[in-house]
């Protein structure tokens, strides 16, 4: 297990090559580049990159632009996001931009979401959002701002979205609240471009 225990330049990649933890007692400056877990119960200030997994523990704090594999945030992460899974707890707290395949959200998210497949905004989720965006939208907890679901939004008794609402299909249980503007999604041209140009192949 390795130990990053000094302080580096901005500038200076810390390369990680084992299983990481960040004590909550320390405090890194530097970009930080992991080809395995990292767990960072202190705080970073720097870029991080992990072809595995990261874990911010509930003390750890990043102030920077973060890529991995899988991420599961119970701290604070100020800077945006890109990876495969995303796990925000209850005590999580993430802004700016996140973007993953599949997404699973129930602390505090500000900015612009994006799930290329589905977000579930669970019970003890608040979200106050430019915009969130994907496939399937699931909201058991609540969400504020622009709300775009290609195929479904899918609103639970303990749910509230308010916004503009853009919708393949609506689902609504007894008890969700639902408040703003609300339209059917729309394909965009160059989506529809792809989707011709995709039968033109199958056809040729």
């Amino acid at each position: 297990m390795a130990l990053i225990i000094s302080k580096k330049n901005p500038k200076t990649h810390n390369k990680i090559t084992s299983a990481t933890i960040i004590t909550s007692c320390m405090e890194v400056t530097g970009n930080l580049h992991g080809s395995d877990t990292v767990h960072i119960d202190g705080k970073v200030v720097g870029d991080i990159i992990v072809s595995n997994t990261l874990v911010i523990g509930k003390s750890g704090l990043v102030q920077g632009e973060v890529k991995a594999k899988n991420a599961i945030i119970n701290g604070k992460l100020e800077g945006s996001i890109i990876c495969e899974t995303l796990e925000v707890m209850e005590t999580g707290e993430v802004s700016k931009q996140i973007q993953a395949d599949t997404m699973i959200l129930d602390g505090t998210v500000t900015g612009h979401v994006i799930g290329l497949t589905s977000i579930e905004v669970q019970s003890n989720a608040t979200l106050a959002v430019e915009k969130i965006e994907s496939k399937k939208i699931t909201v058991g907890g609540s969400i504020k701002g622009n709300i775009v679901a290609s195929e479904l939004l899918e609103i639970n008794s303990t749910g509230s979205v308010e916004g503009e609402i853009s919708v393949k299909n609506i689902k609504t249980a007894e008890g969700s609240r639902m408040v703003g503007t609300m339209s059917a999604y729309e394909v965009k041209q160059e989506e529809k471009t792809e989707v011709k140009q995709g039968e033109m192949a199958q056809t040729a």
